[in-house]
């Protein structure tokens, strides 16, 4: 028996207060990307199942058209608008700097709030940074930020010889075990440990763990963590990463990547997690 006032599990209600939250945040984006001379884009709620990063995945919500083609539900904002941009838009406009304010969705009936931005064929990701810091700080939040390098991971994996599953599966202390300079490397937690380790680093690692340390000290923001051997965030983060957070809410992530042979860096804001964050903090 469903209840009248019942609404699926995993979808969001906004109402009073936290409406509010949610619309000064979205406001406060608007302004901010405009004044850095970025330009909106609203993708599709649906997409060809074909167009997905990995069509395979569980998460995603499948339907069939009207002439009974594969689609799903938006998963992804930054695949689609990569995409989007580059393939269908490429002669209507030459803009590289776009953002975007709209869910996406996620098995079984997950419904997620995303402010996201998007720099084609750029690299400039301490710009990025910045930006959606001023996002989060005009709603009076100051959260870690945690800096990594996938390619760091990669070439530690490929020097202990194990693969990226048989990395998942192994604790931090197997994983210190394999090498010396992994365990020197799991007790890197600040850009002061980082910058100690770079002189004694190994030569393989040492221009990748150069060009972390010249992003983190760039960002010139206080609460910075360092973590050489984290996992990707996301699939296709494939360069320097960065993560905002708060306990163990995620409000931001970013970074590098590949997508379509297209070189961009972007990052989106979990917009759920901070109107639930800054709601509390005016409740105290």
């Amino acid at each position: 028996m469903i209840f009248e006032h019942e609404t699926p599990e995993g979808t969001k209600l906004y109402f009073g207060k936290s409406a509010r939250i949610k619309r000064e945040l979205e406001n406060a984006a608007c302004e901010i990307f405009y004044r850095y001379e970025f330009e909106e884009i609203i993708t599709p709620y649906f997409s060809y199942l074909e167009h997905q990063q990995n069509f395979s995945d569980r998460h995603l919500i499948r339907l069939s058209s009207q002439n009974n083609h594969q689609i799903s539900l938006r998963y992804d904002s930054t695949i689609d608008t990569i995409r989007t941009i580059t393939k269908r838009l490429e002669r209507a406009t030459s803009h590289k700097n776009w953002f975007y304010i709209q869910p996406v969705f996620s098995y079984p009936t997950n419904e997620i709030y995303q402010i996201g931005a998007e720099s084609i064929h750029t690299n400039d990701l301490n710009t990025m940074i910045a930006i959606g810091l001023e996002i989060l700080e005009r709603c009076g939040v100051r959260a870690l930020l945690q800096f990594s390098n996938i390619k760091i991971l990669q070439l530690c994996m490929s020097e202990i010889g194990v693969d990226k599953a048989t990395y998942k599966s192994l604790s931090m202390r197997e994983i210190e075990k394999k090498a010396q300079f992994m365990r020197d490397l799991a007790r890197i937690s600040s850009l002061q440990d980082l910058d100690d380790f770079l002189p004694r680093s190994p030569m393989f690692l040492r221009f990748e763990l150069e060009r972390l340390s010249q992003k983190a000290h760039a960002c010139r923001y206080e609460q910075i963590i360092i973590s050489p051997l984290e996992m990707p965030f996301v699939d296709y983060y494939d360069d320097v990463v960065f993560r905002v957070f708060y306990g163990n809410k995620t409000l931001m992530l970013g970074g590098k990547y590949k997508i379509q042979d297209c070189l961009c860096c972007g990052f989106g804001i979990y917009t759920d997690n901070v109107i639930d964050l800054v709601h509390t903090m005016r409740q105290k």
